[in-house]
């Protein structure tokens, strides 16, 4: 059996209607511009201003909030780093005077600190949580220490 077809006439694809069923939705895609004056990032709060301009405020006030939670209970801070700075020395020249328990003394050591780090970086204990302050000026006591403890072996 031959089936014969007829093919189509030249103006026939230049019209895609065909193709296109009829219940089917059109695409509406909206090209927006800023050339005409328009905002492409246009909301209710804005304040004006470039976007730059709103990054800039927008990091200024992160940097601010941040600033202002650092200043908090600053000069404890400061004290207990300082005093971790202190242990640091005191421990590396009671430690050197006699040799016999360096070993001993680095393990000890390493374990505090770690110790220290895994309560500040976990919180999912509940205990953790009615401590948080205490646990926070250990890590700056943590923070004193290991860079007296570094700062110490350049000493010698």
């Amino acid at each position: 059996m031959v089936i014969a077809t007829k093919m189509p006439s030249p103006g026939y694809f230049t019209s895609f209607k065909h193709l296109i069923p009829s219940r089917s939705r059109r695409m509406a895609w909206s090209i927006r511009s800023a050339a005409d004056g328009g905002r492409l990032n246009s909301s209710t709060n804005d304040t004006g201003g470039t976007r730059l301009v709103r990054a800039m405020q927008a990091f200024q006030v992160k940097l601010n909030a941040r600033i202002k939670e650092l200043r908090k209970n600053l000069p404890t801070k400061l004290l207990f780093f300082l005093v971790g700075f202190y242990c640091a020395t005191a421990f590396a020249t009671v430690i050197g005077q006699t040799g016999d328990w360096d070993i001993l003394s680095a393990a000890l050591t390493v374990a505090v600190v770690e110790g220290i780090g895994a309560l500040m970086y976990r919180s999912s204990l509940p205990l953790v949580d009615n401590i948080r302050n205490l646990i926070t000026l250990c890590n700056y006591w943590k923070a004193g220490l290991s860079l007296g403890l570094c700062l110490d072996s350049f000493k010698y």
